[in-house]
């Protein structure tokens, strides 16, 4: 294990939790599972040679064809998990490479306040951050992504969004529904309010669905074939700390939001500790969103597959911006959709 201090940069965090004035008020988010689609990152991929290399890196480190599973794979293909979850990564990090190409291009530099992470996002955050190399980031995913699958080997399991009903409902709907620890259902993801994702054994998921059915909710099952962020993976989770607590990690350039308590993760040692927990804790993005915005952040640029995280900040406040790099759909780096830089004093 090596936790290094980075005294010697001069942008790493220390001190008091605050905002830091020295950065842009903005916040890189990156998107988890289920934010895949057949075709990610192709646009990017043929505009960028810093994105190219982050593809050709994933397949040399994988022994995976990555760009063969993003661009032409199916979508029943890219919900095998053990193919999403290195591809979502390798597209997110590949993006953010781009974007950094082409400001570099420009003059400009992006400095964020902060990073976030939904789920699985949270490894491409810690790249972002520099805590964690793309590599290293790699290797771990493919062994979360094994662990997730061996318990759907075990026993079938997934997931679910329920859209409508408060929290305490729903984690009222979840116990109601659960029958034993080998047929339980829990809330796993607490998106907005009146938006949260539950997971769990599919028998106890579907009585779960089906109740929320009932108070006219909205929902969606999953096009994922794992369950995530429940007290069911206790052994994944304790498997994945071992795992990670060999991982060479640094102190993150600028902090990153914890999805399980919303805290400012400026050191290794905590970004670790997050990882080893990751698994079997529930994912408060709503609180992470408040938390980033109270850090003075008032712009949000999701990077990765996808617009669903952008579309959530906006939930959860009107008065916050959120845009994702890919809705594009001719020039992949949107830069006029970055906030202006600062005019000199």
């Amino acid at each position: 294990m090596n936790d290094t201090a980075q005294a010697h940069r001069p942008d790493a965090i220390h001190g008091a939790d605050g905002p830091d004035r020295s950065t842009d008020a903005l916040a890189l988010i990156f998107p988890g599972q289920g934010s895949q689609s057949p075709g990610m990152g192709k646009l990017v991929y043929a505009h960028s040679e810093a994105a190219r290399r982050t593809f050709e890196e994933a397949s040399d480190v994988t022994g995976l064809d990555i760009e063969a599973i993003c661009f032409d794979a199916s979508a029943d293909e890219l919900a095998e998990t053990t193919y999403t979850q290195p591809a979502v990564l390798t597209t997110s990090v590949a993006i953010v490479a781009a974007m950094r190409e082409k400001l570099a291009e420009v003059g400009r530099l992006v400095r964020p306040r902060v990073f976030g992470g939904h789920s699985l996002g949270l490894f491409s955050a810690a790249v972002a951050a520099e805590a964690l190399s793309f590599r290293d980031a790699l290797l771990v995913v493919l062994e979360r992504s094994r662990l997730m699958s061996s318990l759907n080997q075990q026993r079938p399991v997934g997931m679910a969004s329920i859209i409508g009903l408060d929290t305490a409902t729903v984690q009222e709907i979840c116990e109601q529904a659960t029958r034993s620890d080998a047929d339980r259902v829990d809330v796993a993801n607490h998106n907005l309010d009146t938006q949260t994702v539950i997971s769990g054994d599919l028998s106890a998921l579907e009585r779960a669905m089906e109740r929320a059915r009932s108070l006219q909710a909205k929902v969606i099952q999953l096009k994922v074939r794992v369950s995530s962020h429940t007290p069911l993976h206790i052994d994944q989770a304790a498997e994945f700390a071992q795992i990670i607590r060999e991982v060479p990690l640094r102190n993150p350039v600028r902090p990153i939001v914890s999805n399980r308590t919303s805290e400012l993760l400026r050191t290794a040692a905590e970004v670790r500790r997050e990882f080893e927990e990751q698994l079997r804790s529930p994912v408060y993005w709503h609180a992470n969103v408040q938390r980033m915005a109270q850090q003075g952040v008032d712009t949000f640029v999701e990077v990765g597959p996808g617009h669903v995280l952008a579309r959530l900040v906006k939930r959860v406040s009107d008065r916050l911006v959120a845009v994702s790099l890919d809705d594009a759909r001719i020039d992949p780096i949107p830069i006029s959709a970055l906030p202006p830089e600062p005019a000199p004093r």
